[in-house]
C-alpha cells in the first residue's frame, strides 16, 4: 500500500493567546500523546497553523485529571486549564514524535474529557474514481448504484472427500477447540447486541472488534449478492485519505443509546469500490491517524475506546470507556493492533 496524503485530515485547533504567561484558557483541545514523566496535547494554532505542544506533567494536578479521562492518540479536552511557559531546559529535554513550533505548560485543569475528531460528516464525496453518496434511507450509493454488503466466499470442498474412519480422525486441538468457541461466541454477542438495537447485519458480516480479522474485501462490488448497504439512524462519509492509485473513505453508522456508532472502510479505485464489514466497540469517540507498519509503509488506523451501553452499572460503563482499541487496514482487510490504556 501506498503512502497517503491527507487533505481533510488535521490535529485539533487551539483558540490560544501566544505570549501571555500563567495565562487563563476557558478550554484546551489536543490529541493526547502519553509519555513516561510527561505527556502532551497536540494542537494547531488557528491562525498561524503552527504544531502546539502543550506539555504536562503526569503527577500533577493537571496531568492527573487529564490521564484520569483521556486516553492516547484521542482528542482531549481539558476544561478550565491554566498554563504558563515551561523551562527551556524542560522542553528540551522532551521526546516525543512531533517538534512544535512552541510549548506551553499546563499546569491546572478543572475536568478533561474525550470527543471525536474525525474531520467529516458528509452525505457525499467527489473523488477521482467516482461519487460516494447516502441517501434520505441511509443507502450507500456509488456512482449511483447502492453497494451490496458481499458476504465471505465459503472455502472449496475437497476434490476427493475421505470419510476418516472412527479409529483415524484427527480430533481438534485444545487450542483449535478454544480459539473456534471464542469466535463463535464473539460472533454471537456481536449479532444478539445488534438485534436488540434493530440493527441485525447478515450473519456472514457480523464482526465484533474483538475477533482476529475481517473477511477479505472485494475488489469490485457485486451487484447482485449480498444484502444492500444501510445505516441505521444516520449514515455519514466522516474521513478521506487520498492515495496515488485508489482512495480510502471511512464510514460511521450512527445508531442509539446503546450502540452510538459502528465504522466501515471503502476502498474506491478505478475497477469500483470494496467496503470491509462493520467493525467497532460502539464508541462514537474515534480518531484516524496513519500506522507506520514493520515494512515501513502508511496504514490507516482507526482509534477509539471501549463502551457499554446505558443499562449496565457504571464501574462497567468506566471500565470500558478507558480501554483502547486500535484497528489498521491493510490490503482490504481490518486487523486489529495489540490493546493499551
Amino acid at each position: 500500500m501506498e503512502l497517503f496524503r491527507s487533505y481533510h485530515l488535521q490535529l485539533a485547533t487551539l483558540a490560544l493567546a501566544l505570549g501571555h504567561v500563567n495565562a487563563f484558557a476557558e478550554t484546551l483541545e489536543g490529541t493526547l500523546e502519553r509519555g513516561a514523566e510527561h505527556s502532551v496535547l497536540w494542537a494547531v494554532s488557528p491562525e498561524s497553523g503552527d504544531l502546539i505542544g502543550q506539555l504536562f506533567s503526569n503527577t500533577s494536578q493537571a496531568g492527573q485529571t487529564i490521564l484520569a479521562h483521556c486516553l492516547p492518540d484521542l482528542y482531549c479536552v481539558a476544561e478550565g486549564s491554566r498554563i504558563a511557559e515551561p523551562p527551556e531546559a524542560l522542553t528540551q529535554s522532551m521526546h516525543f514524535s512531533a517538534q512544535p513550533s512552541g510549548w506551553w505548560l499546563i499546569t491546572h485543569t478543572r475536568n478533561a474529557y474525550m470527543q471525536s475528531s474525525l474531520p467529516l460528516q458528509e452525505k457525499e464525496l467527489h473523488t477521482p474514481y467516482g461519487t460516494l453518496s447516502i441517501t434520505d434511507d441511509q443507502l450507500l450509493l456509488f456512482n449511483g448504484q447502492p453497494v451490496m454488503d458481499v458476504p465471505p466466499t465459503p472455502e472449496p470442498a475437497p476434490a476427493n472427500p475421505t470419510a476418516p474412519s472412527a479409529g483415524d480422525s484427527a480430533a481438534p486441538t485444545l487450542l483449535e477447540r478454544i480459539q473456534a468457541k471464542l469466535q463463535s461466541g464473539w460472533q454471537t454477542l456481536f449479532q444478539q447486541l445488534l438485534a436488540l438495537l434493530g440493527r441485525t447485519p447478515p450473519p456472514s458480516t457480523a464482526v465484533t472488534a474483538h475477533s482476529p480479522g475481517l473477511a477479505t474485501a472485494p475488489t469490485a462490488p457485486h451487484p447482485n449478492t449480498g444484502m444492500p448497504i444501510q445505516g441505521n439512524n444516520a449514515l455519514h462519509v466522516v474521513a478521506h485519505l487520498e492515495g496515488q492509485a485508489h482512495d480510502i473513505v471511512l464510514l460511521q453508522d450512527t445508531g442509539g443509546s446503546a450502540c452510538p456508532a459502528l465504522y466501515r472502510f471503502a476502498t474506491l479505485t478505478r475497477q469500483g469500490i470494496a467496503v470491509t464489514p462493520e467493525f467497532g466497540t460502539c464508541s462514537d469517540i474515534a480518531s484516524l491517524t496513519l500506522h507506520k507498519a514493520s515494512h515501513a509503509v502508511l496504514l490507516p488506523m482507526l482509534t477509539f475506546n471501549g463502551f457499554q451501553g446505558p443499562f449496565e452499572p457504571d464501574s462497567e460503563r468506566q471500565r470500558a470507556h478507558m480501554q483502547l482499541y486500535r484497528f489498521v487496514l491493510e490490503d482490504g482487510q481490518v486487523h486489529p493492533l495489540p490493546s493499551a490504556h
